[in-house]
């Protein structure tokens, strides 16, 4: 049922519907001279009246029913509009929390092949050696960053057989020795460590030999293969009955 009311200051009189009437609270607005007043204090008649052409009253608030709702929709369905709202605003978040997630997964990807970049460049001597046809790419590799492709320093594959510390007169001495290498790829030449101790077995003096004063003529040895070497020496630490053996050491400085 509608409602004629009028307005206290131009006596317009409008039709008011019971739908406009509850989403304002009975507040109206005049259509002629936007004057706000009460439509039910102001209230001429009230009848049912048939659906005219367009209103001329504008409701104050903005949760007024949509044309098609039903006469007797319950007061909650601002409410319902609300969440709506809030629903279809999710929308942004959750692309954000998409295009967040593509950032991270992007940065996890960008450190894995940094870790990968740093293993392969400090491993780069042993993949070449274990797997011949990675030869070519990390030789491009290294030639691009300026490093230099050499055999990979292993000495748990190394062995130190048949060796001697001979005195050949007054004081000059001989070692001689047999360096095996055990590995199925070649392997750096090592440094040798010639450690003299007394009858304790306490070091009394030691030298450290390098490759290059080994006498060795290439830069490493091939996989299971063996070198004999003779290095001499010159030592003012006589061989004498206070001194009973010696020890050798394979190692890279």
């Amino acid at each position: 049922m509608s409602i004629i009311t009028q307005c206290p200051q131009c006596a317009t009189q409008f039709r008011a519907t019971p739908q406009q009437l509850r989403a304002s609270e009975g507040w109206v607005r005049c259509g002629q001279c936007d004057q706000v007043f009460d439509a039910g204090t102001h209230a001429v008649s009230q009848r049912v009246i048939p659906p005219p052409e367009p209103e001329g009253i504008v409701p104050l608030r903005a949760e007024s029913p949509a044309p098609g709702d039903a006469v007797d929709e319950p007061a909650s369905a601002p409410v319902q509009a609300e969440t709506l709202f809030a629903e279809s605003a999710s929308a942004p978040a959750g692309e954000q929390a998409h295009a967040t997630r593509l950032l991270w997964l992007g940065a996890a990807f960008l450190l894995t092949l940094l870790l990968l970049a740093q293993w392969v460049a400090h491993e780069k001597n042993l993949l070449a050696a274990r797997a011949p046809a990675l030869q070519p790419a990390l030789g491009a590799i290294c030639k691009a960053v300026g490093c230099v492709l050499k055999a990979p320093q292993s000495p748990e594959f190394l062995q130190i057989e048949a060796s001697a510390y001979d005195p050949l007169g007054e004081d000059s001495y001989r070692l001689s020795l047999t360096l095996r290498n055990t590995a199925n790829w070649p392997v750096a030449y090592p440094a040798i460590e010639l450690t003299i101790t007394d009858a304790s077995e306490r070091p009394l003096v030691r030298r450290v030999l390098l490759p290059a004063e080994l006498g060795v003529r290439s830069e490493h040895l091939d996989a299971h293969s063996a070198q004999e070497l003779k290095i001499y020496l010159r030592s003012t630490l006589a061989i004498a009955p206070g001194l009973s053996g010696y020890r050798l050491t394979a190692f890279y400085p």
